[in-house]
């Protein structure tokens, strides 16, 4: 059995989960080419859709099972013929049938020390911490099949980002307020380093300040939307990425930031410089040589996409053209208005956002002749996404041809613009309840499907696809594009902005996107749950990474699993593991349980088999390789009484196998362990079997292939070993 892959949940996704029948030849003393054999396989499955979480291949019909969504560590067929699984990521028990269909949901372990609970790894799917790497995964897996190969980017809200700072977390998470109804929650939930290494580049918003901005370039991320284009240019410039003390390692020979290293986005054009997208934002992005126009669009009654952030021509932000007056309670849906009435009748030039926020045309030249040129009333009119992308192309020859030419950095602006990103985000609200106005969300807009088809219509039509990036919350028109547009890259936003019990509490918002409406799931996430605030402040990770169940027993007779959990779970006693036992019948843990005390030396164990009604062996091994003064062995272990710990006898030392006829063999390109004796100096020595009351075989992982503990001279990566041993003295003797 392959366990989850190539050694981590974030590069195993394409990593499908199988169980090979073999059939070795030997190497002995008297002959045997040493050769192995697969006769056969199965694969794990769940077309039933028991598994309650998202998974790699969440959007197809036989949902294959990959390493990225279990890490499969032991295996025992019970008498019946089905088959049964130790996993690390819950840790779990999975259950299939002999041809490997999931035949229930995954199987917790209860905590009996904390009664409610389960006994919880960081990786468990039913906590927030890592449900992002499972979303993630499934809708790349989508767009992959068809054919959708470009880069699956992540934004979230910087404020949910694991950045252990305190000051960033969301406050409505961790101390919501009175009359919520919400739960607190941490807001430690998403790893830059784990998104990043499983392919997923992260893009947080909206960050308008410099110490953060240089807080997350230190973390890693891939870029950032900011409200202030002049600070973000400012703090990227001035970034020292590789620690040589020479600063500008994200600009390229032309001084400009490259897109390739690092993405600096324009939110809503700038809005903390001018009114949100409209003509002139875009103008101070461009002006600060953003990578990058990040805007929101709403359909018009009559089809067209224009740059707006609300359903609404919102007072807060706009204007009537003829000065009559303009109140929340009057505003009007973008879908009820068509394109000619949004142009005429409103002027969205109002400031709100600080000092630095500013209207003045004379400081928007480009977007004032543009105005002049597509006969809109004034420049901040609210523009179409046609007129975005063509303004962008305006500003380019403004700079290189016109009358910008001689202005100071026009070379720059001129080069920056016409190669500018768009990231053009689809607001689409799918909750059904009401806002404040009385409207129902989801009637707000016209439907996600026909607006992602909008928009990937536009950015086709302008031949931009590999400059124009569809973003959204709602997830469903993500689908759509990639499913339609596959030549568009997608971007999906986390947020978690909630919608409280009580609305006319301050700071209740629409309940983007995380916030389940009616149940335990989301509207936002296209059918994908999300354990909503479900994190270690309310149910902690006790079993440690690659933590779980590594070893798995049956008894003799066949009726009960014996999973050993693979390292100490935090709070126990040091050194002491746990053995629970599962009813088979029942399916139902019996309470019953058994210590297992590793040696001084060991750090965790690698396998368990029962081989009598009492007795059984396991691995017991350090986290050393390639060190033939490392601690690997197998004990026979004796199970007392429910409550005891085993007792423990050393059945043999891989460290020093004797090996008289000098089978192993030798070697001069540095491998360690050949010849007499015979050294077995793996990190990951997982499998042993027992094949008569005086032999018994033992097997390591390579990690395919990320482990060395043979070829050290070499660096070569390990092979899988199988080796056979005679004991000393028979197994239970």
């Amino acid at each position: 059995m392959a366990d989850n892959g190539y050694g981590s949940i974030e590069n195993s996704a394409d990593f499908n989960l199988r169980v090979y029948q073999i059939r070795p030849e030997f190497k002995t003393a008297t002959g045997g080419s040493g050769a192995v054999a697969v006769e056969g396989r199965i694969e794990l499955k769940d077309p039933k859709r028991y598994v309650p979480f998202p998974i790699v291949n969440e959007f197809t019909r036989t949902r294959v099972l990959t390493g990225s969504d279990f890490d499969l560590e032991s295996l025992q067929k019970a008498p019946d013929g089905t088959l049964w699984f130790g996993e690390e990521f819950g840790p779990f028990l999975l259950h299939t049938s002999a041809t490997g269909k999931l035949l229930q949901a995954p199987i917790p372990l209860p905590d009996v020390d904390k009664p409610g609970l389960e006994v919880r790894a960081p990786q468990n799917p039913f906590s927030e911490e890592s449900s992002a790497l499972r979303v993630m995964n499934a809708f790349r897996a989508d767009a992959r099949r068809n054919g959708n190969v470009k880069p699956v980017i992540f934004s979230p809200s910087f404020q949910l980002l694991k950045d252990g700072n305190p000051a960033n977390d969301v406050e409505s998470r961790t101390a919501p307020p009175a009359g919520s109804g919400l739960k607190a929650a941490s807001s430690e939930i998403f790893d830059v380093a784990s998104l990043q290494s499983a392919g997923f580049p992260v893009v947080p918003y909206t960050i308008n300040d410099t110490p953060t901005m240089q807080a997350l370039l230190k973390l890693g991320v891939k870029g950032i939307i900011s409200d202030r284009s002049d600070l973000l240019l400012d703090a990227v410039s001035k970034y020292d990425a590789n620690g040589d003390g020479e600063v500008g390692d994200y600009l390229g020979a032309d001084g400009l930031i490259d897109i390739n290293k690092f993405d600096a986005q324009g939110h809503r054009g700038s809005r903390n410089l001018r009114p949100e997208n409209t003509l002139p934002a875009m103008e101070a992005g461009l002006d600060n040589l953003m990578t990058t126009l990040e805007t929101d669009t709403g359909v018009t009654k009559d089809g067209t996409l224009v740059l707006n952030h609300d359903p609404y021509v919102q007072a807060t932000k706009c204007r009537r053209a003829d000065g009559t007056a303009y109140v929340p309670e009057q505003d009007i849906l973008i879908k009820n208005l068509t394109l000619a009435q949004v142009q005429s009748q409103y002027i969205c030039d109002k400031l709100f956002r600080g000092a630095t926020q500013l209207n003045d045309r004379s400081l928007s030249p480009v977007a004032v002749a543009f105005a002049k040129q597509e006969k809109l009333a004034d420049p901040y009119a609210m523009p179409t996404a046609q007129q975005l992308f063509d303004f962008a192309d305006f500003y380019t020859e403004w700079y290189r041809n016109g009358p910008g030419k001689s202005t100071a950095g026009a070379d720059k602006k001129w080069k920056n613009a016409a190669r500018v990103h768009f990231n053009v985000e689809t607001k689409v609200n799918p909750r059904t309840d009401k806002d404040t106005l009385g409207n129902v969300y989801r009637n707000r807009t016209i439907e996600a499907k026909a607006f992602a088809d909008e928009l990937g219509a536009l950015i086709e039509s302008n031949d931009l696809e590999d400059r124009a990036d569809v973003q959204s919350f709602d997830f469903r028109t993500l689908l759509e594009i990639q499913h339609e547009y596959p030549d568009i890259q997608t971007v999906y936003l986390f947020g978690d902005f909630p919608s409280f019990a009580d609305q006319k509490i301050a700071g209740s918002d629409d309940g983007t996107n995380l916030q389940p409406q009616g149940g335990d799931n989301t509207p936002w996430l296209a059918g994908v749950r999300w354990p909503y605030r479900v994190t270690a402040l309310a149910k902690p990770f006790r079993a440690q990474t690659s933590g779980g169940f590594e070893g798995m027993a049956l008894t003799s007779d066949g009726k009960t699993l014996l999973p050993l959990i693979e390292k100490p779970l935090v709070g126990d006693a040091p050194g002491l593991l746990r053995i629970n036992a599962f009813d088979i019948a029942t399916r139902k843990y019996t309470g019953a349980r058994y210590g297992y005390p590793l040696d001084v030396h060991g750090t965790n164990i690698g396998d368990f088999v029962m081989f009598s009604a009492t007795k059984g062996v396991v691995i017991e091994r350090d986290a050393s390789q390639g060190d033939l003064n490392g601690y690997k062995t197998v004990h026979e272990v004796t199970l007392g009484a429910p409550g005891t710990t085993v007792g423990k006898a050393l059945v043999v030392d891989l460290l020093k196998i004797d090996d008289p006829a000098g089978i192993s063999g030798t070697s001069s390109t540095g491998d360690i362990g050949l010849g007499n004796p015979f050294a077995f100096p793996f990190t990951t020595i997982e499998d042993v079997v027992v094949l008569g009351p005086k032999r018994i075989g033992v097997l390591n992982d390579n990690n395919y292939p990320f482990s060395v503990g043979r070829h050290v001279g070499s660096k070569t990566p390990d092979d899988n070993e199988f080796v056979v041993l005679d004991l000393d003295r028979p197994l239970g003797g």
